[in-house]
């Protein structure tokens, strides 16, 4: 039976600012299981930190309830709290050595010395530094400092352990290689990280599951893929990746989970629904991701190659096309105004300059590879 962390039923927080109130969280309630690493994902103000800081008890709600292993946390300071935070700005005491940085909590819980000296090599062996315990903060590299920050989290053994941006200090090379480290890390010592974050890739490539955040609302949670090829608001769909947006009219629902759309040029396709679209008929938006769609200059619409029945097929115009190394992003045009992006993995040095610019084209995708959101 799948055992839940943390749990938020309902959660309300507001903030004074210039003389009003603002809602930072709003409503929000989810799930999260045991040894489960989730990321709250949204840009700035979305109310991520300030759900974060809700769970670790820097903050109070104004309705709802946080519940950490089953209990309720109402008036229950963070320090008696089971979880532990490691910020973007690792909070390392300059003029302490490592060792002394990661045994200063327990001291202060009254661990003796000996002990606490044991868990700290202890901690140090788990995120990988076995032999810095003597050094001073300064001497170690920024993704060093970013582990010791870890170690001193991890060594008081925390149910749960909030992460606030914790790589945002990072340059962009150690960054992505921390991601997996983090991810590993997590993985081997199995407890909960519930991790804050703005940067999608990041999200994606750490998390179990994702909740995607703005102006305080929890507007989809579920796996990297589920958010990624199935997002339910136009929100989510352009905030993670990049989309293509097509305005439509949804003509009917299908028993299928799919529907018939009019594009602007009166074309009709058919197209998957949105599990969150209520309407039957009316203005929408259709999403497609760039590498979902083919481009040729020549489609094979009979046998195997292309079914029409399973796929949409649309006539285009090259209008710009950009080489970024791994692939090519071309961009057409539909009809009058509609403009889609392609992006077309370069498998060979020809692929990138196989299509001249004005050039007309054809495009494909399959029909379940576009989504059918609320206008």
């Amino acid at each position: 039976m799948t055992t839940h962390d943390v749990e938020l039923i309902d959660i309300v927080k507001d903030f004074e600012s210039g003389g009003k109130l603002v809602r930072a969280v709003d409503h929000v309630s989810v799930q999260i299981a045991d040894g489960e690493f989730f990321a709250l994902l949204g840009p700035s103000g979305c109310g991520k930190t300030t759900t974060l800081r809700l769970i670790a008890g820097f903050e109070q709600p104004i309705a709802g309830k946080v519940l950490i292993r089953g209990l309720a946390m109402e008036g229950i300071p963070a320090y008696h709290r089971p979880v532990n935070t490691v910020f973007q700005d690792y909070a390392l005491f300059p003029h302490l050595t490592v060792e002394q940085n990661i045994m200063f909590g327990l001291q202060m819980e009254g661990v003796n010395k000996k002990e606490a000296r044991k868990r700290a090599s202890e901690s140090l062996d788990m995120v990988r530094l076995p032999d810095v315990g003597a050094r001073k903060p300064h001497q170690l590299s920024g993704g060093q400092q970013q582990r010791v920050a870890l170690a001193r989290a991890l060594v008081k053994k925390p149910a749960v352990l909030l992460l606030d941006e914790p790589l945002g200090a990072l340059d962009l090379k150690l960054r992505k290689n921390m991601q997996y480290e983090l991810k590993a890390l997590q993985r081997d010592v199995g407890i909960t990280f519930i991790y804050v974050t703005h940067d999608q890739e990041e999200a994606i490539t750490m998390a179990d599951r994702i909740a995607v955040m703005n102006e305080g609302k929890m507007l989809q949670v579920g796996s990297p893929r589920q958010i990624y090829e199935r997002p339910e608001t136009v929100f989510v769909a352009d905030f993670i990746g990049e989309t293509n947006f097509i305005a439509g009219e949804l003509l009917e629902r299908g028993p299928d989970g799919f529907g018939r759309v009019k594009l602007p040029d009166d074309t009709v396709i058919t197209a998957q629904l949105s599990g969150t679209l209520s309407r039957s008929s009316g203005p929408v938006r259709l999403a497609i991701r760039p590498e979902r769609i083919g481009i040729a200059t020549i489609v094979e619409t009979e046998g195997e190659i292309i079914d029409p029945g399973e796929f949409t097929v649309l006539d285009a115009l090259l209008i710009d096309s950009q080489y970024i190394g791994t692939d090519t992003r071309y961009t057409l045009r539909i009809g009058d105004a509609t403009e889609l992006v392609v992006r077309v993995q370069n498998i060979s040095e020809l692929d990138s300059s196989a299509i001249a610019l004005g050039q007309p084209v054809t495009v494909y995708w399959h029909n379940s590879s576009t989504t059918v959101l609320d206008n």
